[in-house]
């Protein structure tokens, strides 16, 4: 007996380890968890893009598009295929209909005899074969079909280019709301030395209260600043997480790091595009309507099908179906169909699409300048907003040393608060402006990319 007492505590105490070991497994991937929660991930503009373009709704619908243009020029070729149709039915005459027929078949002419015909009971199953030999008019819309999908695969890239000027340009705001809130901290950290600083001097009678609480109301403006601030840039990340297929309920941080990394460049490499997405698009609609009036013109030939059909049929009064009797029916032959006159209708179509056609070639020609003057006027802008970034910089760094001056000369006692503060909201608001121009100077830089017909080229610099 003891023995088996002792076997049964060592197998407790090995149980009550194991117990042990997975609480503090759970323990710790729980934490693990919560701290993954409280520190999420940090996309970068590269992380943005890549995203949205596998999980943004606009890149599944645009998916979905090119799928659906495959299944329609599948459904355009099934007309070339066999139709084969298998038919039924049963009917049931209570009372069995009358037929009027000519006396003179029993002797009584100028005589209407009505005579009850067939049975009570009619089965009849049917099978039909049809196969078409010649239709100018459905191969037409077979290689239409085939075209219109092409042109849902030009409107995927196109929409594809969207989402990436469209996260890019969001993707900025937010930058700049976060080197707004920066600057703003920056200032607040400035002004909380500048009080600690003007209250001592209060205290020791040396500064007047009414600086103190000047210095206080800046101090207080600014930090409702800072709040507003953050609640534009939760505003701008739930408007990005929807861009680029995030749920809005899962933490979402942007790398602020890459403000930091602007690199401002005079000379790009930029040139006017040849062939954009736009252009393509338009060709491919105008490829089409020329199909479309082929079409058309297509239908004024015959079509010529082949045809087959066989079924089985009962008739009877008693429904006895393991007796007869049961008729059998094969029937082959050919169908031609010859339009002669339709109204004009045929006609009328091939003038709404030349109609069409006309309008399509003034859009292209339009969209021709379009590009043209909005590539020039990009690339003006870009040249412009490089030279005042250069000011502004020119101008922080002026503004810097100005403040670092007077604060030195407020501590000397040779400057007021005044002084001290207009270099303050000065410094402010060059800070501002710079990080604005430089914002908009990348932002700027993604729409003439956009301009060029390469903004692919994001996808693969941010690599």
């Amino acid at each position: 007996m003891p023995p088996i007492k002792v076997f049964r505590t060592k197998n407790k105490q090995k149980m009550t380890k194991r117990i042990s070991t997975m609480l503090l497994f759970l323990f710790v991937v729980s934490g693990i968890r919560a701290k993954i929660q409280e520190h999420p991930r940090k996309y970068s503009l590269q992380q943005c893009l890549d995203f949205a373009i596998n999980n943004s709704y606009a890149a599944h619908k645009a998916k979905l598009d090119v799928e659906e243009t495959i299944h329609q020029v599948r459904e355009a070729q099934s007309n070339v295929l066999p139709q084969v149709n298998a038919s039924g039915s049963f009917d049931h005459s209570i009372i069995l209909p009358t037929t009027m027929l000519p006396g003179e078949i029993i002797g009584q002419p100028g005589v209407q005899i009505p005579v009850q015909m067939g049975t009570k009971n009619a089965l009849d199953f049917s099978l039909s074969f049809e196969q078409v030999i010649f239709s100018p008019a459905l191969f037409a819309g077979i290689k239409m079909a085939k075209n219109y999908r092409e042109l849902q695969r030009l409107r995927a890239t196109m929409t594809k280019e969207e989402i990436i000027f469209d996260v890019s340009n969001a993707f900025y705001d937010i930058l700049n709301s976060m080197q707004e809130l920066d600057n703003i901290h920056y200032m607040i950290s400035k002004q909380d030395s500048l009080y600690m600083l003007m209250k001592k001097r209060v205290e020791e009678n040396v500064t007047r209260e009414v600086d103190l609480n000047r210095v206080k109301v800046n101090l207080t403006g600014l930090q409702a600043k800072g709040k507003s601030a953050e609640n534009v840039i939760l505003q701008q990340k739930c408007y990005l997480q929807i861009l680029i297929g995030i749920p809005v309920e899962d933490l979402f941080e942007l790398d602020d790091s890459e403000a930091k990394r602007i690199e401002i460049s005079g000379s790009r490499d930029y040139v006017l595009p040849q062939n954009k997405i736009e252009m393509d698009v338009l060709n491919k609609q105008k490829e089409i309507l020329e199909l479309e009036i082929h079409r058309h013109k297509m239908n004024y030939l015959p079509t010529l099908s082949a045809v087959a059909m066989g079924g089985y049929q009962f008739q009877s009064d008693h429904l006895n179906l393991s007796k007869e009797p049961w008729f059998n029916s094969v029937i082959v032959g050919a169908r031609l169909s010859i339009p002669i006159f339709d109204g004009f209708s045929k006609r009328s179509q091939i003038k709404q699409k030349r109609i069409q056609l006309q309008r399509l070639d003034w859009d292209i020609q339009e969209t021709q300048q379009t590009i043209s003057a909005n590539y020039r006027n990009v690339k003006n802008q870009l040249e412009i907003i490089y030279g005042l970034v250069q000011v502004q910089s020119e101008n922080l760094q002026l503004a810097e040393k100005v403040y670092t001056q007077t604060m030195a000369l407020y501590t000397e006692g040779m400057a007021g608060i005044t002084d001290l503060l207009d270099a303050e909201t000065a410094l402010y608001e060059v800070k501002m402006a710079y990080t604005t121009e430089l914002i908009r100077y990348r932002k700027t830089e993604v729409e003439l990319l956009k301009a060029s017909g390469k903004l692919e080229n994001l996808l693969i610099s941010n690599h």
